[in-house]
């Protein structure tokens, strides 16, 4: 836990201090580099558990908690860059999904870990979670699609209000995508 709040720290100052340099290329850097770094963690320590013979719970819980560190890194570089460095009146109900998003996140991924400590395999839990990885995994497609084809959405523009919070939620739908999508592939083989 104490790494976890390390690593949420430096992701969330990094964005900060990109964001108040007013150099969006930057940000858009710093925000990439941190969203994409949970995403390879997320995968590696995937990889790692089910190499060593980790349960599906097992594995479920660590990709729910990897999913939640997403959500609220992304709440957090909301909260923070709109509330003390950028203007953007609309922040506030991202940072508020995204915040709800990462504790349901961190609540699945207690209840399945508890599961897994005590031998026990809740398959309707992990269906429940499955169903929502797909909903997720469908939602960040959308989203990323969204935000690359909408001419409104740029990057590179501060005189957009919303360009910080573009890269956010860019990037942390790619991050997502990426852990949801090995995630199922990982559970839909070890279903089989």
């Amino acid at each position: 836990m104490i790494i976890w709040m390390i690593v949420l720290t430096i992701s969330v100052v990094a964005i900060i201090l990109s964001a108040a340099s007013g150099d969006p290329s930057v940000h858009m850097v710093m925000t990439g580099f941190v969203s994409l770094a949970i995403a390879l963690l997320a995968i590696r320590e995937n990889m790692q558990l089910r190499a060593a013979g980790a349960g599906r719970s097992a594995v479920s819980a660590a990709t729910a908690r990897y999913m939640g560190l997403v959500w609220l890194w992304g709440a957090l570089s909301l909260l923070v860059t709109y509330m003390f460095i950028l203007e953007w009146h609309e922040w506030w109900q991202f940072f508020l999904g995204f915040a709800a998003l990462g504790v349901l996140c961190l609540l699945l991924a207690t209840a399945i870990e508890r599961d897994a400590e005590s031998g026990r395999v809740d398959e309707t839990v992990l269906d429940l979670t499955r169903y929502l990885a797909i909903g997720q995994l469908a939602g960040m497609l959308i989203a990323i699609i969204g935000l690359l084809i909408d001419p409104t959405k740029r990057f590179l523009t501060i005189e957009v209000k919303d360009w910080a919070a573009n890269n956010i939620f860019l990037f942390g739908a790619i991050s997502l995508a990426a852990i949801t999508a090995h995630a199922l592939i990982y559970d839909k083989k070890a279903a089989a």
